[in-house]
């Protein structure tokens, strides 16, 4: 069984200076670091030319944050633009977006607009972070009830075709798309994106309590990019954790999915790496025996998510019944 969305990965130039910006506002704390060396297995799990890495996990409330320093690094393909197809940005929410946001760019990112509204209830903005990566940022200010800090929120993949891809990680979760729709041309989204006449689909399919998101744009178009590189800078894969990695490997393989190699060990956690359709790299881990802290079963808000998911529904309810009187 599918547990949930455990960690992002992030692939950086500069590791000391990314652990200080993500632990901005108390979002994630560092866990652990160790060294990844170049051996041949890990060469061809992570498909990568030299395995040698620095590796910090940072946990925040509801999830990870595993960065990466690589010996022999690959440059980015091209500039990370919120259209371009692959692993493109990860979401962090707070009950104050606007709080959320001047914490972020004091610690170093980058905005083109501060936290605006869609409508929904939300603030949205993307930032970047020193690095250049894109964050989404979000404030919930029906959730005043809530006292965590920022908390981990969803990944989100760039496609050219959303109805592959979404149907893909159905597969993989076991989850269905719970929601769609097709958006803009409007300038609302224009400010969020920091793009004009943008006209893109979404849909989100639960991954545990977290959430996987996608997006095709069709205006300006995603196209399709090389297979992701691990070693190459940027957002490059995500993990989801799993209490029986041996029965969803086999499960997988059985369906079709391509993997790197079989399940390995590092002694904490036994993981795979896999491909998406779109050549994304997604990772099954299973938490093992004496290592709990590193499950999501031990994660400070793990009951979070649940709680965010009864205060939206609550706001929605409101909401519809003010527009009935």
């Amino acid at each position: 069984m599918i547990k949930g969305l455990h960690h992002a990965g992030l692939s950086v130039a500069d590791i000391e200076r990314a652990i200080g910006f993500y632990k901005t506002a108390q979002a994630f704390e560092v866990i652990s670091r160790f060294q990844v060396p170049n051996r041949a297995d890990l060469r061809t799990m992570m498909a990568v030319d030299d395995s040698a890495c620095e590796v910090a996990l940072l946990r925040g409330p509801t999830g990870f944050l595993e960065l990466f320093q690589f010996a022999n690094p690959l440059a980015p393909d091209g500039p990370p633009e919120v259209y371009r197809a692959g692993l493109r940005h990860i979401c962090i929410q707070a009950v104050d977006g606007d709080r959320l946001y001047d914490d972020f760019v004091g610690a170093g990112a980058k905005s083109h607009a501060r936290p605006s509204g869609l409508g929904t209830g939300n603030l949205y903005c993307y930032i970047r972070d020193p690095e250049d990566n894109i964050l989404e940022l979000e404030g919930l200010p029906y959730a005043a009830s809530v006292t965590s800090p920022p908390w981990f929120a969803h990944v989100a993949l760039v496609t050219p075709d959303i109805k592959r891809l979404s149907a893909f990680y159905t597969l993989v979760t076991g989850a269905p798309v719970h929601s769609s729709g097709h958006f803009g041309p409007e300038s609302k989204y224009d400010v969020v994106a920091g793009l004009e006449n943008i006209v893109f689909d979404g849909a989100w399919v639960k991954a545990g309590p977290l959430t996987l998101e996608f997006w095709q744009y069709h205006q300006p178009q995603t196209q399709s990019r090389p297979f992701a590189n691990a070693s190459q800078y940027g957002w490059s894969h995500f993990a989801l954790e799993v209490d029986d990695l041996d029965g969803e490997y086999q499960r997988l393989l059985a369906a079709g999915v391509h993997f790197h190699s079989a399940p390995m060990s590092n002694g904490a956690v036994r993981f795979v790496y896999g491909r998406d359709p779109d050549g994304n790299i997604f990772e099954l881990l299973q938490v093992l025996p004496g290592h709990e802290h590193l499950s999501l079963d031990q994660v400070p808000g793990k009951d979070l998510p649940a709680e965010i998911d009864r205060l939206v529904a609550q706001f929605y309810r409101s909401r519809a019944l003010g527009q009935s009187n």
